[in-house]
């Protein structure tokens, strides 16, 4: 089943050039920064990532939620089921295939974008950007982790909602639109915003990001909270593709 999901994601035209596309934006973004910013100050790793994490990772969950969402376009989800009818095994597959190409492009991503700040950058500039640190890694790794997550939740989404217009718009209005503008409402930010799903995961990677209130947790917490949300998600996903027909 998951050389099935690996032939169909490497087969799919999307990834092909979205992939690309935000990795330059990813790229540009952060030699931005390098260029624009002061020479004798050093830039962190999680701010050189935050293309990655704003851009690289949201177009990676389209992707993830679009594997799900196409076949449900096409038909094709239904050869899928009868050539597995354990239906909770197609979700499982298609959710680690997705959530392996999305943690590892979203590292490439970030590793990328340090070294283009590092070709381009003063000394100040990269003195913590240095591979030999825990720094970087541990972007990296956060990214990373973020993007697999993301991948998980995407394609249980997918499942859910079915339809491509409407996953892709609760995947990009809400960490954009919805969650910035519940956490700007006076009294109502801090209380809600510490629940929201993609200000704890910004919280978990340090990228730096729109947020007026405190959370209540720190990095730690930040990301076991999303991933027990992700964990909901999917535990409601794989009991509605047994209960609804293709």
């Amino acid at each position: 089943m998951l050389r099935a999901e690996q032939i169909k994601l490497r087969t799919t035209r999307a990834p092909l050039w979205t992939v690309p596309a935000v990795l330059v934006l990813s790229l540009g973004l952060a030699v931005v920064q390098a260029s624009v910013g002061s020479a004798t100050t050093p830039l962190a790793p999680e701010r050189i990532a935050i293309g990655v994490a704003t851009f690289g990772v949201p177009v990676l969950m389209v992707l993830a939620a679009l594997t799900v969402t196409g076949e449900y376009r096409t038909g094709l989800i239904r050869t899928t089921f009868l050539a597995m009818p354990v239906r909770t095994r197609v979700l499982g597959a298609k959710a680690v295939v997705t959530a392996v190409f999305s943690g590892v492009c979203a590292a490439v991503m970030v590793v990328a974008a340090v070294l283009a700040v590092r070709a381009v950058g003063t000394p100040d500039q990269v003195a913590e950007l240095s591979f030999t640190g825990f720094g970087v890694w541990r972007t990296v790794g956060a990214i990373a982790l973020y993007a697999a997550l993301g991948a998980v939740l995407a394609v249980a989404l997918g499942v859910l909602v079915r339809h491509s217009a409407g996953v892709v718009a609760i995947l990009l209005l809400l960490p954009f639109v919805v969650e910035p503008l519940l956490g700007a409402i006076p009294k109502v930010g801090a209380r809600v915003g510490p629940l929201l799903p993609f200000a704890n995961v910004n919280t978990f990677t340090e990228v730096p990001w729109v947020q007026t209130f405190e959370m209540w947790w720190g990095p730690r917490g930040a990301l076991l909270y999303f991933t027990g949300l992700v964990a909901v998600v999917f535990a409601v996903a794989a009991v509605d593709i047994n209960r609804r027909d293709p």
